[in-house]
């Protein structure tokens, strides 16, 4: 298992983590983020124990991620004003700018994930360059 791996895993777990924190903490929080944070921590934790359930988890998660960034991505100029008057404006940019930059940027990470992922699927973690020193290998 490659290195890129295993971040992508510390990264999904991160992610899960931190929306749960925030529904744990009365933030108010839709069941199906929990759902998908649920899925983001099982993904992470199976993925480090190297078992390939976590690896379709994870890739689903960034496939799924940015099919719903594309989606989102189309729909933030049709936002309506009351949705774009809460939104932040970071940096001076309008708030509708700034909501489509951070998806963008979902986006782009989710990719950069499912490409990872894809490059080193289960099937190569017991080969050489794919697996940890010394493992898989017969005397």
């Amino acid at each position: 298992m490659r290195a890129t791996t295993r971040l992508i895993a510390v990264f999904w777990l991160a992610v899960g983590t931190v929306i749960w924190w925030m529904a744990l903490n009365q933030n108010p929080m839709p069941a199906s983020w929990r759902f998908f944070a649920t899925i983001q921590i099982l993904g992470g934790v199976l993925l480090l124990f190297r078992l390939t359930v976590g690896w379709l988890l994870l890739i689903t998660m960034s496939a799924f991620s940015m099919v719903a960034g594309i989606f989102a991505l189309i729909t933030v100029p049709f936002m309506p004003e009351e949705l774009i008057r809460n939104a932040p404006g970071l940096l001076g940019m309008s708030p509708r700018v700034s909501l489509a930059l951070s998806v963008a940027v979902g986006i782009l990470v989710a990719r950069f994930c499912w490409l990872g992922l894809r490059n080193d699927p289960p099937s190569n973690w017991g080969k050489k360059g794919g697996a940890l020193p010394n493992e898989g290998e017969t005397d």
